[in-house]
């Protein structure tokens, strides 16, 4: 390929994405050069956004955001912090009345492109062994991010990456996660190659336009790419066939967390805060300001930090630089000689880790960013209610007597209820669980993603969750699905999809066979009537659709308990004891004893599975339907000579699931459940015992200890005498002669 030098009129600045010592040195190397136009690396959309990135009430780390509009899942991510090249570019430019234009590839080609594998260069890692540095990462960080002296840093990037690329790069292949994507597909090595085409147009228009001092600001891997221009014709050839999409663009709020590797940025840095830090304070201040932050950080956490330590640490640090022949210590030397000297425990470092290198920084936008109108409803819904956007994972508690906490957490709801999981519900137990909601809130920046997309369904969060409830009812075709889409509805108390709702429930409830659909209905249900009043929802809406659903299951069930095999009887099993649950919570009389009829139905049905007869007993016997009694009695039933050992195990398994009182309070059941351990062959224990073992080990270690000690003091007292009651006994008399062939008295 034949190249023409882009000449002296253009200069070519090679710098980190995210690095301190980058945009120190580009700041001055503009100044001066005082070029008259800035060609930057960044897709072409950006352009626009440059004013709004200057509007002094930003508060970086921000993002700019292109998405597709018609798939807004297509979504593209700009991230600009304080120490950004560009950001101080951009910066420089408005102040010296400087031009700026964007030369990466536009969001159409970069939304419509999908990346297979990825392009890397071992030759930086080997050279950063050799010069004797942990990784890449802390060889940068000594040779740029923490210089001091701009001059000749972009010649020796240049002369670094010339070498570099000569020497190739390795292509690597990775699997294709996403087989439905609609975008073209397109190697790693062919989307670089576009992209740096498309960057030598741009510098090809501005030369052809007559400006005489450009000053190209890029990553320092595309520099050696753009030194020299081929003809238009063959960059052309390369850009040829780019796919066209409507893009739409804006800002919005980033953190520290999402501008690191581990996040999955490809251009991250892998400490943030620390390099925040460099930015800020003189080069000779940074060690001694670092470690004190981790003084202070430790004594908030009432842990000892003494000034003797710190000043051990910094001198330690000092002493691990000059062993490693450098002038000052880096990241790696400061975290030695904190952990030698300041932090033993692993989980006050990942604490240090977190705050002090990482960073927990979330940026801000003003309001006069343009943001889709879900996103601006969002926003004035949070001011109104007072639920700041920030990136710390934490608890917010709610009590739904009050006006406030009942709108957050109706918009919490309408929020999950589009997939815009903003909060993350946690149970609530005892009597607060009425009235208070505890929410892990977390504002994550691909949530601003999942707005836009949800914005098809309406402008506000209100409209938006009526018509994704609506439509979603209109999909549904489990009676289980459509329950939890009714709660979610009252909940989060949107009146105008309550009609097509409760409508869907009504029908799939009048249809569905399913005993499993039913029963995983009833809880949803139940929680909207039990707890309607407290969240005032329309409640009784719902509740005779709630008693229809709860009688066809007690009809339903009894016949779907026979002839189930091992996996599910323990689902039916499961099953029972949730509806019993539900019952409890009903706190009805007659629905109570609906349920214990059908108990009862089911423990004594032929054909049942022994593990569910066995639950039903024992939920029977939660309700105080049966006593200690009948239990010890339906087991001798049950493990009578007709029953193997594992059946006879299998219902003391649905027996004793729950609490282990019932043995330590329930003699006669002790006793037969005692008497038939002791009475297995060694064959018929060995077969059982795994079964018994991972029934006993339900229970807590007190009742375990317990029963124990009942086991210990039943040995010794073998031998007493049990009461008889004569009246029963006189009754099977008669029988007993019959069977033995005796004339009756």
């Amino acid at each position: 390929m034949s190249t023409t030098p882009v000449g002296d009129r253009v200069r070519l600045f090679g710098i980190r994405h995210h690095g301190p010592g980058s945009a120190r040195s580009l700041i001055a190397a503009l100044q001066d050069w005082q070029p008259e136009l800035l060609l930057v690396e960044g897709p072409v959309e950006l352009g626009g956004l440059v004013p709004l990135l200057l509007d002094e009430a930003l508060r970086p780390p921000v993002a700019a955001l292109l998405y597709a509009v018609d798939k807004p899942r297509w979504a593209f991510y700009y991230p600009l912090v304080e120490f950004s090249p560009e950001l101080q570019a951009f910066r420089w430019a408005a102040k010296n009345g400087c031009g700026v234009r964007m030369m990466d590839l536009p969001g159409s080609a970069l939304l419509g492109l999908s990346v297979v594998g990825s392009q890397r260069s071992e030759v930086m890692a080997q050279l950063a062994e050799a010069a004797g540095f942990y990784d890449i990462e802390e060889w940068w960080e000594h040779l740029v991010e923490q210089r001091q002296d701009p001059h000749e840093l972009f010649e020796a990037i240049d002369s670094l990456m010339c070498g570099i690329r000569e020497l190739g790069t390795d292509s690597e292949e990775d699997v294709d996660d996403s087989p439905e994507d609609e975008r073209k597909k397109i190697s790693a090595a062919d989307f670089e190659a576009m992209r740096e085409a498309h960057m030598r147009r741009a510098i090809r228009e501005v030369l052809a336009e007559g400006h005489q001092r450009i000053a190209v600001v890029c990553g320092a891997w595309h520099v050696p790419a753009l030194k020299a221009l081929p003809t238009a014709r063959q960059d052309d050839a390369i850009l040829k066939g780019l796919p066209k999409i409507k893009v739409g663009a804006t800002v919005v709020p980033w953190s520290f967390d999402r501008l690191t590797f581990d996040s999955g940025y490809g251009a991250g840095a892998r400490s943030p805060a620390f390099y925040e830090l460099l930015w800020k304070s003189k080069p000779a201040d940074v060690p001694t300001q670092w470690l004190l932050s981790v003084a202070h950080l430790l004594r908030e956490a009432d842990l000892d930090a003494s000034p003797a330590s710190v000043i051990e640490a910094v001198r330690l640090a000092d002493a691990l630089a000059a062993m490693r022949e450098r002038p000052r210590p880096g990241l790696r030397e400061l975290c030695e000689s904190a952990r030698s000297i300041l932090i033993w425990d692993e989980a006050v470092w990942s604490l240090i880790a977190r705050r002090l290198i990482v960073g927990e920084r979330m940026g801000e936008v003003p309001e006069t960013v343009p943001m889709v109108p879900l996103l601006s409803d969002l926003a004035a819904q949070q001011k109104r209610l007072r639920m700041k956007q920030d990136d710390t994972d934490r608890l917010l508690q709610l009590d739904l007597r009050g006006e406030m906490d009942l709108e957050r957490s109706q918009l919490l709801h309408r929020l999950n209820l589009l997939n815009v999981a903003w909060g993350v519900p946690e149970e609530v137990t005892g009597k607060k669980g009425t009235f208070h909601e505890h929410w892990h809130i977390q504002w994550r920046p691909e949530l601003s993603i999942s707005l836009i997309e949800a914005g098809i369904y309406g402008n506000t969060v209100v409209s938006a969750a009526t018509n994704c409830a609506a439509e979603r009812a209109g999909k549904a075709v489990q009676l289980a699905e459509i329950a939890t889409l009714v709660q979610q509805v009252l909940i989060a108390d949107l009146a105008d999809a309550i009609d097509p709702t409760v409508a869907k429930l009504q029908a799939l409830s009048a249809t569905s066979a399913d005993i499993a659909d039913l029963a995983e209905s009833l809880p949803p249900l139940a929680a909207v009537v039990r707890y309607g009043t407290v969240r005032r929802t329309e409640a009784e809406r719902v509740a005779p659709v709630l008693d229809a659903i709860f009688t066809r299951l007690c009809v339903g069930l009894p016949p779907a308990c026979v002839s189930l095999d091992d996996d599910a009887a323990q689902d039916m099993s499961d099953r029972l004891t949730a509806v019993s649950g539900i019952v409890t919570l009903f706190d009805n009389e007659e629905q109570s004893a609906q349920w214990q009829d059908t108990l009862a139905a089911i423990a004594s049905l032929e054909g049942c599975h022994r593990l569910v007869k066995g639950r039903a007993e024992r939920l029977r016997f939660d309700f105080g339907a049966v006593d200690g009694e009948h239990l010890a009695l339906r087991l001798g039933q049950e493990s009578s000579a007709g029953a193997t050992a594992q059946e006879t195990a299998a219902f003391i398994e649905g027996l004793l699931e729950g609490p282990g009182v019932v043995l330590l309070h329930q003699e006669p059941l002790f006793r037969a459940i005692n008497d038939w351990l002791v009475g297995l062959t060694a064959e018929h224990f060995d077969e059982v015992l795994p079964l018994v073992r991972r029934t006993f080990a339900l229970f807590t270690k007190p009742e375990r200890r317990q029963i124990g000690e009942l086991v210990a003091g039943k040995g010794e007292h073998s031998e007493r005498v049990m009461e008889i009651n004569e009246e029963r006994a006189r009754r099977v008399l008669p029988f007993v002669r019959q069977i033995l062939g005796l004339p009756n008295e």
